[in-house]
């Protein structure tokens, strides 16, 4: 009896993950162009730093190219527009034995001519296989939409069920610098992440 429980409800959730990840396609929203334009935009804050680069150097643009190729390694998996803000959800493989990939919530805001004026990663999924990584993405990219509390999934709240990588108890996104740092109270001397 226990296992047909489990299985009707492992069914809904995987039909209520469809049904918001419908409502929040991409390709309802925005066209191809536009798909990649968003993550021409964000790319230098959502990808790795190429080597020798800085955060203070990253726009020179001896890196356009590195960063042209990296965002071809980006798949916008989800996309909402709402009070002037537009949420995406990126997703890319992760180094792992099997195919994984991360996601990567994001709440923004351009100017009219396509700048961006506010710029936050609302977190950071653990690697999955992609599966596991659409479903739990998009249950969690519905929730920053709705403006809902994440701290339920963040590593040290979630228990033995992985969601959240970043933010945690240590590391938390600067929103006027746009990227992940650690907490100087826990590491004094190591201020940077990614």
């Amino acid at each position: 009896m226990k296992l047909y429980v489990k299985g009707f409800f492992l069914v809904m959730l995987i039909l209520i993950s469809c049904e918001g990840g419908s409502k929040y396609d991409p390709g309802k929203y925005l066209n191809e162009k536009e798909q990649k334009q968003i993550l021409l935009t964000s790319i230098r804050y959502m990808g790795h730093l190429p080597k020798k680069a800085t955060h203070q150097t990253k726009f020179d643009p001896v890196y356009d190219e590195y960063y042209s190729k990296l965002a071809l390694d980006y798949t916008l998996e989800a996309y909402y527009k709402k009070d002037g803000y537009e949420y995406f959800l990126a997703s890319r493989i992760a180094p792992s034995l099997k195919v994984k990939k991360v996601a990567i919530g994001v709440k923004m805001k351009r100017t009219s001519d396509g700048q961006l004026e506010f710029y936050e990663e609302v977190f950071r999924t653990w690697k999955f296989e992609i599966p596991e990584m659409l479903e739990k993405g998009l249950m969690l990219f519905d929730k920053m939409v709705k403006g809902e509390d994440l701290s339920p999934y963040y590593p040290q709240n979630s228990g033995e069920e992985e969601y959240i990588e970043f933010p945690d108890a240590k590391v938390y996104f600067d929103v006027e610098e746009r990227r992940w740092k650690i907490n100087s109270i826990h590491q004094p001397d190591l201020e940077e992440i990614i």
